[in-house]
């Protein structure tokens, strides 16, 4: 491969490329991870090693990850990352669809997904119109459900939910599960 590009670097009369200083893509990426955690003064990976001693007793049983931006417009989300305790899988599988039956009651929170991504580990992920849509969740019948249980995420975790906040940037809307959506907006 790299045969080519010699070659047609000569036919330019260009000087060949020096392939002792090209980065692996490992290197490329750790260094693009670390210029991306100081630019946001946020780690590249959020808590690689979340454990029970990292659980706030303002809000015990899950971590807040990313900033705030409610100052900034736009459509809003949550990431959640939940672990279970072996053998806890059907708890919480049963707490997910406790959460969707709240989800439901509330107009500004959609889309919504629980996911399911290996035996122990499982996902919500959660869009809002807006910063306001995302506070009217926390304090409404799905948000509630899962901040008001700290009980629970304790006795089913492995550790402290992982919590995402996140401004969405793009989406596709008129179609969800293979189900065309004629009332979704456009978003740009």
């Amino acid at each position: 491969m790299y045969s080519i590009h010699i070659i047609a670097l000569l036919a330019l009369k260009l000087p060949p490329l020096n392939l002792k200083y090209i980065p692996s893509i490992e290197q490329s990426a750790t260094k693009m991870s670390e210029s991306t955690a100081t630019a946001n003064n946020l780690p590249p990976n959020p808590n690689p090693k979340p454990d029970w001693s990292q659980d706030d007793s303002s809000h015990p049983g899950f971590v807040m990850n990313g900033l705030e931006t409610s100052a900034t417009p736009g459509p809003k989300a949550y990431y959640i990352h939940l672990e279970a305790k072996p053998g806890k899988e059907e708890a919480l599988q049963q707490f997910l669809h406790d959460i969707n039956n709240g989800v439901n009651k509330e107009p500004l929170t959609g889309p919504w997904f629980a996911l399911r991504y290996s035996k122990t580990t499982f996902c919500i992920f959660e869009a809002f119109p807006h910063a306001q849509g995302r506070q009217d969740h926390d304090n409404g019948p799905g948000g509630s459900n899962f901040f008001g249980r700290p009980d629970f995420l304790r006795e089913t975790l492995a550790y402290p939910a992982q919590l995402y906040r996140l401004d969405v940037l793009h989406g596709k809307f008129g179609v969800i599960l293979g189900k065309e959506n004629v009332n979704a907006p456009i978003f740009e």
